[in-house]
């Protein structure tokens, strides 16, 4: 009984080690097979990150205007392109970022046009290793992005992405990125199948808009000379711009203007007066009929409070009515009318004529005659603002549609300085204007955007780096922390 009790014990010892060490072999290999899939998955999922991010803009932008970002207004206009455009940074893509904090912020931007859209291609060309490429495109300089579509560019400047300030110490210095608003304007620009037409007049001595010229055609106007005098106005003709003529014209081209506004239907005149013109009875006499009034006389500031760079002719600008804003990006930017001559309403409304002011002086301006500017340390003001300093005209027709003069008071507020700074919004508001009047589609307004914090700026090297870290590293770290858990429960 004794030895069979024993013997029995002894089978059953057996039985439970076998067991046991079945078991442990069962919960070694699935814990391999565990081990194994948990490093086949992190692969898997490492590639497939790196290709979506690749392919798609999937990286998460905490600031909280979105900087990093497309707005969805671009997104929806580049999503649904036709026609393929090229994107080129003439500099290497690690030159760009080493720019500075808002280069970073404009890279950002700038790669996403090719990810949410197959018809854009990007590239960075080093002009300093392809000097040749430069020879190909006019006036290129390093830095600058050309957007191209067909036979139609653009060239964006440092400027058009940024807008920038002087200091007094520093120099200048950027405040703040509207570089999706240069960018998917531009690729509007070069993909747009119809444009507005505009007019320079001329033959009366007139001063020629350059840099204004060069705004609008940046911004997908035609534009050509006109001389009223000599020729006809031609019909496709949207907008005429008259710049401080110094000659008062005949009637016989003051009657082609009244046609082209009176005879058709969605035409507009821009005038710009300037101090420097003389008396004009014959000019004025048209105006006023249009119920606009240009007086003898400059505006000046007051207040030194208002003043910019120390000079009385030189201040900010109220917006009075917003009707033709629509379209500007920030409107908290100052509007300035340097040099101004003061606009006055000859009438509210006249048969089918109707008259509205657009921008006003602040309430501490006032009116100096001109023979009064040569003694102005002795000069007293007698009234005071706010004064017109620009009006606008509508003539309504029957359908509802109108045509309209705009008057300003200052042709110095188109200066190329002035429309090329980012402290001023003169650039941004006239062609609000003519966006607004000229029902231009296709036109986008994207607030310029500021950098509140730093942002994580890495290059290429660093993207590389971080990469092979969750590629290579990572995988690893975790295989050997399996293999110390397997060796570890083996060896229990």
């Amino acid at each position: 009984e004794i030895r069979k009790a024993a013997s029995m014990e002894k089978d059953h010892t057996k039985k439970k080690k076998r067991w046991i060490k079945t078991r442990r072999q069962k919960y070694l290999f699935l814990s391999s097979i565990t081990t194994v899939l948990i490093l086949v998955a992190i692969v898997l999922v490492n590639v497939l990150t790196v290709y979506i991010t690749d392919r798609y803009p999937v990286t998460i932008d905490l600031t909280p205007e979105k900087v990093f970002q497309l707005t969805d207004q671009s997104k929806e206009y580049i999503e649904n392109l036709s026609a393929p455009v090229s994107i080129q940074v003439m500099t290497s893509e690690e030159n760009f970022m080493a720019s500075g904090e808002y280069y970073v912020q404009a890279h950002s931007v700038i790669e996403q046009y090719e990810k949410y859209s197959d018809q854009i291609t990007l590239e960075y060309i080093d002009l300093l290793e392809n000097p040749s490429l430069a020879s190909a495109y006019e006036d290129v300089q390093i830095g600058d992005i050309i957007v191209s579509s067909g036979n139609r560019s653009q060239t964006l400047t440092a400027y058009d992405l940024f807008n920038v300030e002087s200091g007094s110490y520093y120099g200048n210095y950027i405040t703040s990125s509207r570089a999706e608003q240069a960018m998917t304007s531009a690729i509007m620009n070069v993909t747009s199948e119809t444009q507005v037409k505009a007019g320079v007049l001329t033959g009366h001595s007139e001063q020629y808009p350059d840099g204004f010229v060069q705004l609008l055609e940046n911004n997908n106007f035609e534009v050509v000379s006109v001389s009223p005098a000599t020729e006809e106005i031609p019909e496709d003709i949207d907008v005429l711009i008259w710049v401080a003529p110094i000659n008062d014209p005949d009637q016989d081209v003051l009657d082609k203007l009244d046609a082209f506004l009176s005879d058709n239907e969605e035409k507009t005149l821009l005038y710009f007066a300037d101090t420097t013109q003389p008396v004009l009875p014959r000019l004025e006499a048209f105006l006023e009929k249009w119920g606009i009034a240009v007086e003898p006389s400059s505006v000046i500031e007051t207040d030194n409070r208002k003043i910019i760079n120390s000079n009385p002719y030189f201040s900010t600008t109220q917006i009075e009515n917003t009707e033709l804003t629509d379209t500007m990006t920030d409107i908290s930017i100052p509007l300035t009318m340097p040099f101004a001559r003061p606009l006055d309403t000859v009438f509210e409304t006249n048969m089918d004529i109707s008259t509205s002011v657009l921008l006003q002086s602040s309430e501490t301006t006032s009116v100096i005659p001109y023979e009064s500017e040569s003694d102005l340390e002795n000069w007293t003001p007698e009234e005071y603002g706010p004064f017109s300093l620009a009006i606008l005209s509508k003539k309504s027709f029957e359908d509802g549609k109108t045509s309209q003069i705009v008057a300003y008071g200052s042709s110095v507020s188109l200066s190329d300085s002035l429309l090329s700074s980012g402290s001023f919004s003169n650039a941004d508001y006239y062609l609000s204007v003519l966006n607004t009047l000229t029902h231009r589609e296709n036109v986008i307004a994207i607030q310029s955007k500021t950098l509140g914090g730093q942002e994580l700026g890495l290059n290429t090297a660093q993207v590389f780096l971080i990469g092979l870290s969750f590629m290579i590293a990572v995988p690893i770290i975790t295989l050997g922390f399996g293999m110390y858990l397997w060796l570890k429960r083996r060896n229990a």
